[in-house]
């Protein structure tokens, strides 16, 4: 009997450290898992930061090229739009990007690319005198738009939307950045 015992007891510890060595393995193998979920993670985050300032800087060029008229209000106002929405902005820093959106709707039925080439003359001549119309209608609050955001007035999650550009602070902003078509700015 006390061989017996002597086995149960044995069988019993090697169990016990079986179970004991397995629990250990699926700990380290679940601790390398996470660890490795967390570098991915953190490198999707580095990416993702790297898109948005890429996306943020893009923006600062395509409002110079608007503010020195490098570059055509609506072409400026469909870029400066698609960023934007490619960003993780609130809505009310969103709002301060309003009259892009506005420009870019206003326009938007005006055929571009494959679309634009396959147009008389006529036609294009007719859209473009449209597209100017409605430009000369936006210019001052796009180019007004454009240079906040490049003199740092625009704000995004508290910090300047271009960064390197101080904030100007809540008394210096005298309007916001989005208007409604036809009022005349005092």
């Amino acid at each position: 009997m006390n061989t017996m015992w002597f086995l149960v007891i044995a069988l019993a510890i090697l169990i016990i450290v079986g179970l004991s060595g397995y629990a250990i393995y699926l700990y380290f193998k679940l601790r390398t898992q996470t660890i490795e979920k967390e570098k991915k993670e953190q490198e999707l985050s580095e990416e993702l930061a790297g898109r948005r300032e890429h996306y943020r800087d893009s923006v600062r060029v395509i409002c110079s090229a608007i503010v020195e008229e490098q570059v055509s209000l609506t072409e400026g106002a469909i870029r400066i739009s698609m960023l934007v929405s490619q960003l993780e902005l609130t809505e009310q820093e969103k709002g301060d990007f309003q009259v892009f959106f506005q420009l870019t709707e206003a326009t938007s039925h005006i055929p571009i690319l494959e679309e634009w080439k396959n147009l008389s003359k006529k036609e294009k001549l007719s859209y473009d005198q449209e597209r100017e119309k409605l430009e000369e209608s936006f210019k001052a609050f796009v180019e007004d738009s454009a240079r906040r955001i490049l003199d740092g007035s625009v704000t995004a999650a508290g910090q300047p939307f271009i960064k390197g550009v101080s904030l100007v602070s809540k008394t210096e902003q005298k309007e916001p950045l989005f208007y409604s078509v036809g009022n005349d700015k005092n």
